[in-house]
């Protein structure tokens, strides 16, 4: 176990709330926690609307929705009134004349943020984000080992979204990533796919990289729920229910989750599809609900508090994972999946590769090809009618999820990736 270190955690976006629980604040809260409980003094800086940096220690204040008690860091130049009076004019003529957003003043607060709040601190780790460099400027400044976290590749996911950078921006976006990821001593890939991708497609040394996947919350998760009680408080009773979690996006191939439950439905009309979440290709799943005449088949939740989620899977006799093949650059491995294993429930998920590192077929989870439809719907078909089966992949899915995939299993691995960085700065 390393000695206790402070090490700052960074995030840049505005656009971001640590009372939501969606996967990006619950990773970078998760990380957090079982690092301070291991010892380690960790504080979070990450940018906020008004112009503001959060910079606490204290979890539960950054949690809280109006960050009551909450500390936020010390600024320079960036929180002068002549730089805020400059910042605002810059921004109105950028809004008005259509210039690219570049993300200037807010790496340039971050940067002002950590300079002027991170002396001492052994170590600062980055969760990317597109045209973020505040936090690799400010290890340059400061001297500090810069460890980077990357869950996807960002340009090409805004392209698979279908709102690519053009121009200008993406010239900076690509020049921003090749920035960080020259900076950083260690850059963290949550999939080796996406350790791959980086290797091929932006050439990074492979020594560099270091895969660590996501983990859950197996004590949450491994929680005795009442199962009929919620069942009574969603309408429903004793139907079997295949359940999905996650952001409404396009790399989570709903399509192929609706047409596959289409046909379940033929063999099992009683059947039951809960989707939890939200996001914006909603609309588009909600369309080919209606289209499809499934309204009374699936239920959407709309978006829920992460402890709902953990309640919600009690009643789930199958959870699903469909990925589409064609994502470049993605290469992430849902964060679903662990929450399923450690929910103890089986698993029918498409073979992408992030998955099959995660998920072994007939053990803790059925595996499918990708946009295979009738072998999507035959797989959960297998586990509503097949109890022994059923049982023993949501078993060794749970055993799984607590020997290897627990935050503090996640934190171990992240110390060790500290250590070694740490090592090569002597």
């Amino acid at each position: 176990m390393l000695p206790s270190l402070r090490i700052a955690h960074l995030f840049q976006s505005t656009n971001i709330k640590f009372s939501d629980s969606h996967a990006v604040q619950l990773h970078i809260l998760y990380t957090i926690r079982g690092l301070q409980q291991r010892g380690h003094r960790v504080s979070l800086l990450a940018l906020q609307k008004g112009r503001r940096v959060l910079y606490t220690e204290d979890l539960k204040a950054a949690t809280s929705d109006q960050l009551l008690n909450c500390h936020f860091g010390e600024l320079g130049v960036t929180g002068r009134l002549p730089f805020k009076l400059f910042e605002s004019g810059i921004r109105r003529i950028q809004a008005a004349s259509g210039l690219p957003y570049l993300g200037l003043f807010d790496s340039y607060r971050l940067y002002d943020a950590s300079c002027r709040n991170l002396q001492g601190y052994d170590l600062i780790h980055e969760r990317y984000n597109l045209l973020a460099i505040g936090g690799a400027l400010a290890s340059r400044r400061l001297g500090i080992p810069f460890v980077l976290e990357t869950n996807a590749d960002v340009i090409e996911q805004r392209v698979f979204r279908g709102t690519p950078d053009r121009g200008v921006r993406r010239l900076y976006a690509v020049w921003a990533a090749r920035f960080c990821f020259n900076t950083a001593a260690k850059i963290i890939c949550v999939s080796s796919e996406l350790k791959d991708h980086l290797v091929r497609k932006w050439k990074i040394d492979a020594s560099k990289l270091a895969v660590l996947p996501c983990a859950a919350d197996v004590e949450m998760f491994g929680q005795a729920y009442d199962p009929a009680a919620v069942r009574r408080r969603l309408g429903l009773t004793t139907e079997a229910i295949a359940m999905w979690v996650g952001g409404f996006y396009p790399w989570h191939d709903l399509d192929l989750l609706v047409d596959s439950f289409q046909r379940v439905l033929e063999r099992v009309p009683t059947a039951r599809l809960i989707l939890v979440g939200d996001g914006p290709t909603r609309p588009l799943v909600e369309r080919k609900i209606l289209a499809a005449g499934l309204q009374e088949a699936v239920l959407l939740t709309g978006s829920v508090d992460h402890e709902q989620v953990a309640e919600l899977l009690s009643i789930a006799d199958v959870a699903v994972a469909p990925s589409p093949s064609s994502f470049p650059g993605h290469g992430g491995t849902p964060l679903k999946l662990f929450e399923y294993m450690a929910a103890g429930k089986a698993i029918v998920a498409t073979g992408m590769s992030q998955a099959r590192a995660v998920i072994r077929d007939g053990y803790n989870g059925l595996i499918v090809e990708p946009e295979d439809v009738t072998a999507f719907a035959n797989a959960i078909l297998r586990v509503f009618n097949d109890p022994d089966q059923r049982e023993r992949l949501s078993q060794n899915a749970r055993q799984q999820a607590i020997a290897q995939f627990s935050w503090t299993r996640y934190a171990e691995r992240l110390e060790q990736i500290y250590a070694d960085v740490l090592a090569g700065q002597e």
